[in-house]
């Protein structure tokens, strides 16, 4: 039996995110890498919340199962300890919407070279930016019985 399925691939190139993004009118993805820069002089509390596992077609399982199975990055990625990967859904229609809705990202942390469901951002350290870029979302068929 064919199936549809889809194949992800993180890109960075920038210049290509910025021509693409120019003229799409409907809804794509963006992501980025944050690593452990430092342990952070702040004690701090917090809200725990649990991780959204779908956005809207892309499924954080599907992802996270492709993450652990092989390298879906388009330049050479080494994941460390404690990295973070967000992927946010980007609406132009609303471009200059400030507010972060509950359930439009999708988090993983990487740890015990693994990737996980969920954001280790832990208020024991300070991140920084390592790398970002759009996600790739193609269709194909697999013939799976």
């Amino acid at each position: 039996m064919c199936q549809i399925s889809q194949q992800i691939k993180f890109c960075s190139c920038s210049d290509k995110l910025a021509a693409a993004t120019k003229h799409l009118k409907s809804i794509y993805y963006v992501w980025t890498i944050e690593r452990v820069s430092g342990i952070s002089d702040f004690a701090m509390d917090g809200l725990v919340m649990d991780d959204p596992t779908q956005l809207d077609e892309l499924s954080a399982e599907k992802i996270l199962k492709e993450l652990n199975s092989k390298n879906l990055f388009d330049f050479d990625y080494k994941p460390k300890d404690n990295d973070n990967l967000e992927i946010k859904r980007v609406n132009p229609k609303k471009r200059y919407e400030k507010k972060k809705l509950i359930g439009s990202n999708l988090n993983f942390y990487y740890l015990f070279d693994k990737w996980h469901l969920g954001y280790s951002g832990s208020f024991s350290y300070e991140y920084e930016h390592y790398k970002n870029g759009y996600l790739e979302i193609t269709d194909f068929k697999s013939n799976e019985d």
